[in-house]
């Protein structure tokens, strides 16, 4: 049974409406999680690199924004560190993205929080663009992708969120965190319905 199957009846597995200006969120898809020797590594994370490449590419081909980020620790008193009993500094060499990604004019934006939206600046940034949707694609589902997700669902933004380019730990975790989502915050599609939604406009 496919993620569709098993989302049947949410709200989230309506049609969205068509954005006026997307704008892509590709989330910490770095060394860390996607190299094989990250300390964070899964290969369910590699996995998702050539999809999330073809999101990368659409969004160029159609000249909307792309912002990349990059998860770090800065203090060992970070919550993040806290509960997981791990750092990932930005001297590491694992703090850099994953370079078989091709990101263009992606714009970096650098945190030390799941959360994109309450960690840098992006709110101002979509604003000032001019967005009025994101599609968020990267690692990992249930954490810093969710947590995103929901943040920008608070901020008025429509929600795109991918089920085949994003990546967790456990299929567990994955379905559960498109149900939540589906449920109360954002539409669930593959990224080839999200292209198609694009090329449309």
């Amino acid at each position: 049974m496919d993620w569709k199957q098993k989302l049947q009846g949410l709200r989230g597995l309506r049609k969205p409406p068509l954005p006026k200006k997307p704008a892509l969120l590709v989330i910490d898809m770095q060394k860390y999680f996607c190299q094989e020797n990250g300390s964070a590594h899964s290969p369910r994370f590699e996995a998702i690199i050539p999809q999330v490449q073809k999101l990368i590419d659409t969004f160029e081909k159609h000249n909307y924004p792309i912002f990349a980020t990059r998860y770090y620790s800065s203090s060992q008193h970070d919550p993040v560190v806290r509960w997981w009993g791990t750092a990932l500094p930005r001297e590491s060499e694992w703090f850099d993205m994953d370079s078989r990604l091709e990101l263009g004019k992606a714009i970096i934006l650098d945190k030390d929080l799941y959360g994109t939206f309450s960690s840098t600046d992006l709110d101002q940034e979509l604003r000032n663009m001019g967005c009025d949707a994101v599609v968020i694609c990267g690692v990992m589902t249930d954490l810093c992708c969710e947590t995103t997700a929901r943040e920008a669902f608070q901020e008025n933004y429509d929600v795109l969120f991918t089920a085949d380019g994003t990546a967790t730990g456990s299929d567990l975790l994955h379905m559960g965190t498109l149900a939540t989502l589906a449920h109360g915050f954002a539409y669930i599609l593959d990224i080839n319905d999200i292209i198609s939604l694009l090329e449309a406009e």
